[in-house]
């Protein structure tokens, strides 16, 4: 059997074993709760170890051990931890998790540890339903982060399994039973902050009219479900189409007015942060006006803009930044520099150290 063909086909079965475990948690939640989560936690390292075999199969192996091929296709080898695999996912594969999916994970690897070792049987009612209500937030916040990797960030990967996907997506999101008398506890306080000035949506994780927002235009500010305890960086803009809706960017350069349903993504950011009136009088005035900048974390060329005195987005990745610098070598101007650019160069150059080699 070729190597080409045995990777696939261990690739389709750990897919296959991950989604097999997710479906298993998912009945277990209720009656068995710790082998809920021992089983979910267990389908988040196989999805990651999944993406990783589908860029190369010596990504799975751990970096404490040499890969060896002949151990790999007999199971024989140690396979990389979550953090390991979130290294290599960013730094090899290109294709990170973010950080608010990387802390969800680490939540619920370290509730499985726990469960794993010092797990014991509630002695109250009440103990085993604050229990019960603890996993299911979990793993509510934590599927929203897989799910939108496996049918977004990565959907080439994992397209052929985009029914399956759905299907437990759907029955996961039933478990929102289980938090309902927290939301219903929770209804006065929303009603008092609508009061105040602030808007609350539907969360996408456990399906609750319990995501709280700000209710400011071209302000970055990160919404909070007060239910799942699910966190993400938005921004609201004005729609460019109807020019009554909104549109709100949820951590990501894409989002549809919420009026007329037009599609916006990271170019409409840019037009709506960058100032022609400033970048024209700063050119008069013998100044610069170095908007857009380019971005040191995902390498986007001007896709940077200033949204207030002191943070800078990127429109392409959702990054943000308090301080920008100038390249010592090739003058442009960018997030996330390094020292001694003159020599090193930046994310766009090889720096005077690049050009000695050449």
């Amino acid at each position: 059997m070729s190597k080409s063909k045995i990777p696939q086909e261990m690739f389709q079965h750990v897919v296959n074993n991950a989604l097999d475990f997710l479906g298993q948690s998912i009945i277990e939640i209720k009656e068995k709760p710790k082998y809920s989560v021992i089983h979910f936690h267990a389908s988040i390292e196989l999805i990651l170890k999944a993406r990783l075999m589908a860029e190369h199969w010596s990504l799975v192996v751990s970096p404490k051990k040499q890969a060896d091929w002949q151990e790999f296709t007999q199971g024989k080898f140690v396979s990389v931890t979550l953090e390991e695999a979130s290294t290599r996912l960013e730094k090899v594969a290109q294709s990170g998790l973010g950080d608010k999916a990387l802390k969800s994970f680490r939540t619920v690897t370290k509730h499985r540890n726990q469960m794993v070792h010092f797990y014991h049987n509630a002695e109250t009612e009440k103990a085993g339903i604050q229990r019960l209500q603890a996993i299911v937030k979990e793993q509510l916040t934590a599927w929203y982060f897989l799910h939108d990797l496996m049918l977004g960030q990565w959907k080439e990967t994992f397209e052929s399994w985009e029914k399956n996907i759905s299907e437990i997506d759907a029955k996961l999101r039933e478990h929102h039973e289980f938090l309902k008398v927290v939301y219903e506890e929770l209804k006065p306080s929303i009603k008092d902050m609508v009061v105040s000035g602030y808007v609350f949506l539907e969360c996408p994780s456990c399906g609750f009219m319990s995501e709280k927002h700000l209710n400011d235009q071209n302000c970055l500010y990160e919404s909070e479900c007060l239910v799942c305890g699910l966190h993400e960086q938005c921004l609201k803009i004005q729609c460019s189409e109807c020019e009554e809706g909104e549109v709100l960017y949820r951590g990501e350069p894409s989002a549809k007015c919420s009026m007329c349903g037009a599609v916006h993504n990271g170019s409409h950011l840019l037009e709506t942060f960058i100032d022609d009136g400033e970048a024209y009088m700063a050119i008069k005035d013998g100044g610069d006006y170095p908007f857009p900048l380019n971005c040191g974390e995902c390498m986007g060329y001007e896709t940077v803009v200033q949204i207030s005195e002191s943070e800078y987005l990127c429109t392409q990745c959702f990054a943000v930044s308090d301080t920008y610098g100038m390249c010592g070598w090739c003058n442009d101007e960018s997030t996330s520099l390094s020292e001694d650019t003159y020599w090193k160069g930046c994310e766009f150059c090889d720096g005077r150290a690049g050009w000695d080699k050449d």
